[in-house]
């Protein structure tokens, strides 16, 4: 069903929804109660390659990082930094230098990554990828994912995975604050250690944070 009515007004829900101006994720983000671990903030600098040096000037004005004496940017791969700062960062570079260089950024991420033993195939591969997102950002300086005890913390989005029965099609949703490019590089990174031919397809009947929109849906397909 793709809508239910208001039994009091006679409308349906879609058409209230309408009406309001739902928050984006990075609207929901609130300023210093969210970081990023250091680690995960090199590995995606080291990503921007022939454009790293320009990344890192638009870190160190945003407060990121430290400055090596060469003029890049170095992070204390324990330490938290905050979300806010990066994701404003993330969004310059988008806007000044090009949204395919934060798809190649977000692609350096699981080309790097260590997996578990758990991990051995596309979907298992596409299925930890929240529990890694929640790992590597923290709320108030507390991991939002604990290994030992499962639990984990809301507040910053996910990413879902849902497999179409009987097809190597997997769509996975982004409710994150992060770009949708970043976001896609990440995904098609993470399916093609598994399976080299997956392609990546975003939705284009489902809403868009490019255009707003509070999520992304993007299609994973193989051979």
């Amino acid at each position: 069903m793709l809508s239910q009515l208001n039994p009091n007004q006679g409308r349906s829900t879609l058409d209230f929804k309408r009406e309001i101006k739902m928050p984006s994720p990075r609207e929901q983000i609130g300023p210093g109660q969210f970081q990023v671990l250091g680690a995960n903030l090199q590995i995606v600098i080291d990503g921007f390659g022939s454009f790293t040096l320009i990344a890192n000037k638009i870190l160190l004005e945003e407060g990121l990082g430290a400055d090596d004496g060469t003029g890049a940017v170095k992070f204390g791969a324990g330490a938290w930094y905050p979300l806010e700062r990066w994701l404003t960062a993330l969004e310059r570079i988008g806007n000044e230098f090009g949204h395919v260089l934060l798809f190649q950024s977000g692609m350096t991420t699981p080309k790097n990554a260590v997996f578990p033993p758990t991990v051995t195939d596309i979907h298992s591969a596409l299925k930890c990828i929240d529990v890694a997102y929640h790992m590597n950002h923290a709320v108030r300086g507390e991991s939002m994912f604990s290994p030992h005890t499962g639990e984990m913390r809301e507040g910053i989005g996910h990413y879902t995975y849902s497999h179409t029965p009987g097809k190597n099609l997997v769509t996975m949703e982004s409710t994150t604050p992060y770009p949708c490019d970043f976001d896609r590089g990440i995904i098609i990174a993470m399916a093609q250690r598994f399976q080299p031919t997956a392609t990546i397809l975003h939705d284009a009947t489902k809403p868009c944070r490019k255009r707003g929109g509070g999520s992304c849906a993007y299609h994973v397909a193989w051979k």
